[in-house]
């Protein structure tokens, strides 16, 4: 999202695959359809490994020592800093930010319980026929209705689909029986693929995500977007948040204080926004009849909101009062 490139070195775009300046929404168990439109792009596409694998060698390019793979087994303060034992030996650090995922093992070792939402997810790395690649290279979709409390999604690359699914409720649910569904649905017949399962935390963990001299971000603290399931942004952002953070606290001798007050802080209106987010992630989700109604009603403007989300010119809670006002003026005008 533009949200997260504006933030990343400049090299990230030596590993888009497609800008995308039309994304579109599809309530398949209502037949409504939308279609947002921006420009410049406002979503673009990447391979996971090749963009790691960029934004790694702009960070040693930067001065950063990297050492992978490396696992971190132990975690314990000391008199002015923090020991961590890996499988490549001690580390020693002034602060530790913690960007080690939804499996995080310095959460765990640094005494964080769990308390964040985990949510299942599939996806198949496609190949399709040249037609195929053709038909859905426009934009890509995201389907309601089909998954239960969750969405489907195709999303174009240089020269294969990435099609996956999500539900926001725990417990069983088949979702290989769903996503070969919805290839039926959409007519995909694939050549061949690969398959990719993974949890994402779309509710941040119980209590401050800062303690000592530790650090959270991202899928470590919790902090992807409860109605898209998008986790780069707001890993980005509060990657930043962090080295801000510490940064700041250098002129008072890194006091560990200072540095869990600061970060606290510029996390605040991200996780009262991600509250509101997961109101309308239920709303969208858990509620048919509601979001059918919504739609009905005002749905040009929801997707409208939500892309405006997504280009970080608008928050939930900026847009939910906008759709709140909108929906007062249509019902004035009908009385």
């Amino acid at each position: 999202m533009p949200r997260a490139v504006e933030l990343l070195p400049a090299d990230v775009q030596g590993v888009i695959e497609r800008n995308c300046v039309i994304a579109e929404l599809h309530l398949l168990d209502r037949d409504m359809h939308f279609r947002a439109t921006r420009t410049p792009a406002f979503i673009s596409m990447t391979m996971r490994e090749r963009l790691d694998h960029t934004l790694a060698t702009a960070a040693v390019a930067s001065g950063a020592e990297l050492r992978a793979p490396c696992r971190v087994t132990g975690l314990r303060p000391e008199r002015a800093g923090i020991r961590l034992d890996t499988d490549r030996g001690v580390v020693s650090a002034s602060f530790v930010i913690a960007a080690d995922g939804a499996g995080s093992d310095v959460a765990r070792l640094a005494g964080w319980t769990d308390g964040r939402h985990l949510i299942p997810a599939l996806e198949y790395e496609v190949q399709v026929d040249r037609a195929t690649l053709d038909r859905f290279a426009g934009a890509p979709r995201f389907d309601v209705g089909l998954v239960p409390h969750g969405y489907a999604w195709v999303f174009p690359k240089a020269a294969h689909l990435s099609v996956g699914v999500l539900t926001a409720r725990r417990g069983s649910i088949n979702l290989h029986r769903h996503l070969e569904d919805y290839l039926r649905v959409i007519g995909l017949a694939p050549r061949s693929m690969q398959r990719h399962g993974f949890v994402i935390p779309v509710r941040p963990r119980a209590g401050p995500l800062a303690r000592g001299r530790v650090l959270l971000t991202g899928d470590a603290a919790g902090l992807a977007d409860p109605l898209t399931a998008e986790g780069i942004s707001l890993a980005v952002q509060s990657g930043w948040f962090a080295a801000e953070a510490i940064h700041g606290a250098w002129d008072a001798g890194l006091d560990p204080r200072r540095v869990v007050a600061v970060y606290t802080g510029l996390l605040r209106p991200m996780l009262a926004d991600l509250r509101l987010g997961r109101w309308l992630a239920r709303l969208l989700y858990d509620h048919p009849r509601a979001r059918a109604w919504m739609f009905r009603r005002m749905g040009q403007r929801l997707v409208e909101a939500i892309t405006d989300v997504f280009l970080g010119v608008r928050t939930y809670r900026g847009s939910v009062t906008g759709l709140a006002l909108a929906l007062a003026r249509r019902a004035s005008t009908r009385s």
